[in-house]
């Protein structure tokens, strides 16, 4: 149970890294601002190692293609506000660097203001920050971690 909070915990905070800190200029350029503007849908959770996450042999680095349970949006509106939702995921190790990922039964929600500048998105939620890297209709946060961590999520804009 303690390490299903614990990886549940660092799911949620990928997307509000409270290390991620805005300085100097903060206001989005117009043109950014339109740009970034939409729905985007979770279409990469990138682990390391690989798994054979549904234990049919084959061994990925994207959840996703394994995992069809793992599932999140994020809407960036006109207004400068966000939600976003996401069905929880549950990593837990096993045996010789092997670890059992499923969804959980649990699905969550935030909401909060936004700003573009530099193809840098941030999300502020009130009292975090997460930061997400803008480029060809995606939005990409990067942790870098191996598992039981995700390395990087990347959402796409639905056209």
């Amino acid at each position: 149970m303690k390490e299903y909070l614990r990886i549940t915990a660092h799911y949620m905070v990928l997307l509000f890294l409270s290390s991620a800190c805005s300085s100097g200029d903060s206001s989005s350029s117009p043109e950014e601002s339109e740009l970034a503007i939409g729905t985007y849908t979770l279409v990469e959770i990138s682990i390391n190692p690989p798994q054979d996450i549904n234990e049919d042999g084959n061994t990925t680095s994207n959840v996703l293609t394994e995992l069809p349970c793992a599932t999140g949006s994020l809407t960036l509106n006109n207004d400068a506000t966000w939600t976003w939702s996401f069905a929880d995921i549950n990593v837990t190790p096993f045996i010789n660097g092997n670890f059992k990922i499923s969804c959980t039964s649990n699905t969550f929600t935030s909401s909060g203001s936004w700003q573009v500048q530099n193809n840098l998105l941030t999300l502020f939620d009130g009292f975090n920050s997460a930061l997400f890297t803008v480029s060809n209709n995606k939005l990409t946060s990067t942790t870098g971690d191996d598992l039981p961590d995700f390395k990087n999520t990347v959402y796409e804009r639905q056209l």
